[in-house]
């Protein structure tokens, strides 16, 4: 059994908008708050983000192709297959639809209380992007929050991952880890300068001992990772 620990600080340096899927009589997109109306982050929306952010490194670095998530014909390959049986480091941490991925997010929470004014609205038009034109009757209005400091964990449970030595962190989690390092913006309205991020590891555990970042970058290595799972 595989098992990490990832405490995580989510620096916003800029205003941002992850929208709640809401409305109100003055604002028409709202940000996610809690019950006592703090911003926060959902655990759903990190897994997205970091999942993408994953997948481009993957990509990039020359792993095997994820297959899509939001595939729904199930005869296509490892849409629906055990995830030991899967090549792609991520569809092995992420699951499918045939296997779970055993890795979970929570929500992002605020460090400290947040300033009395941490919202901002704005008014904004729609435009048609290939005409740069305004649309008629499509102005609408974004709920934004300051810039502010956030807190999470991310804890995994797999079985059968690959690594060169059994004590060595796995390959699935180096990627992993080295994917949320990859983010620099969260949420919406990226176009606008907004979500700009910085995400600092307070600490990796790897089946309870602490990994340094060092040793996580020397297992970026695809053709080592093909030849571990052979």
């Amino acid at each position: 059994m595989h098992h990490i620990i990832l405490n995580l600080t989510i620096n916003m340096t800029s205003k941002w908008h992850i929208g709640s899927g809401e409305g109100s009589l003055i604002l028409d997109r709202l940000i996610n708050k809690d019950s006592r109306g703090r911003p926060f982050i959902p655990g759903s929306t990190l897994k997205g983000v970091i999942r993408e952010s994953c997948e481009k490194l993957s990509r990039t670095l020359g792993f095997p192709e994820p297959s899509d998530p939001h595939q729904t014909d199930l005869t296509i390959q490892d849409n629906f297959r055990p995830t030991v049986d899967l090549q792609s480091p991520i569809d092995r941490i992420f699951g499918n639809k045939f296997e779970g991925g055993q890795l979970f997010f929570r929500d992002a929470r605020l460090e400290n209380d947040p300033l009395y004014n941490f919202r901002k609205t704005q008014a904004r038009i729609c435009k048609y992007r290939k005409l740069g034109t305004a649309k008629d009757k499509h102005l609408f209005s974004t709920e934004y929050a300051a810039p502010m400091v956030f807190k999470t964990t991310i804890e995994g449970h797999h079985e059968n991952l690959v690594s060169i030595v059994e004590t060595d962190p796995p390959f699935e989690y180096c990627l992993l880890i080295a994917g949320i390092l990859n983010i620099v913006h969260l949420g919406g309205d990226k176009s606008t300068g907004c979500g700009k991020t910085e995400i600092v590891f307070d600490s990796i555990k790897f089946n309870e001992k602490p990994i340094l970042m060092d040793t996580i970058f020397e297992y970026l290595d695809s053709t080592m990772y093909m030849e571990a799972k052979a």
